[in-house]
């Protein structure tokens, strides 16, 4: 389980240890209820602060730096994000599902952007598994957001998944050999500016 899960679920725990204390000192339900609301709402903001802001950021400038490399070893984590398409994602993926005769959605659309379709679990559409082994149907076509994890566009900067298995101090690419290996050096400019 990631350690970002883990914080979270203890802190649910301790939440409601509060609010069992908070009820067995006499302060009522309606106290209990709120002390566990509010103390859960704290351990999510948080957990979510840490890594998504702090670690994220920090890890990142380590990427760049050369502190910690990357190898992408098949564990399925970019599989379940959100997955953004830009126009020539889009146009790729919904050739392919047209040759492929794809009758299934594998493109949604929110507002003015599309996305790639998850299943119920949050798992894309096109993960399917080789024993436990999690592969992608689109590979050799996967979109531009699929191709920088480790790397996550957050508005016009990026941040690094600190919690990817695949980062590593001596194992791996270096942050512009993973541009260059995924050929996303041109999007991570336009993003970020000079690299």
């Amino acid at each position: 389980m990631r350690r970002d899960r883990l914080l979270l679920q203890s802190g649910y725990v301790a939440s409601a240890g509060l609010a069992a204390a908070t009820y067995l000192m006499g302060f009522g339900w309606v106290a209990s209820l709120g002390a566990l609301l509010g103390s859960a709402l704290l351990a999510r903001s948080l957990v979510y602060v840490y890594y998504e802001r702090t670690m994220a950021f920090r890890t990142f400038e380590d990427f760049t730096s050369g502190k910690i490399k990357h190898e992408c070893i098949a564990c399925g984590a970019s599989c379940h994000l959100r997955v953004s398409l830009g126009k020539n994602d889009l146009e790729r993926i919904l050739k392919y599902a047209k040759e492929a005769r794809i009758e299934e959605a594998v493109v949604e659309k929110s507002g003015d952007k599309f996305w790639l379709k998850r299943r119920s679990g949050g798992a894309c559409v096109f993960l399917t598994y080789s024993g436990n082994t999690p592969r992608c149907q689109i590979y050799p076509i996967r979109p531009t957001a699929c191709r920088l994890y480790p790397l996550i566009p957050t508005g016009n900067r990026l941040r690094v998944d600190p919690l990817c298995p695949g980062l590593s101090r001596d194992k791996g690419h270096t942050f512009k050999e993973h541009l260059l290996t995924q050929e996303i050096g041109e999007y991570v400019r336009k993003t970020i500016g000079k690299i």
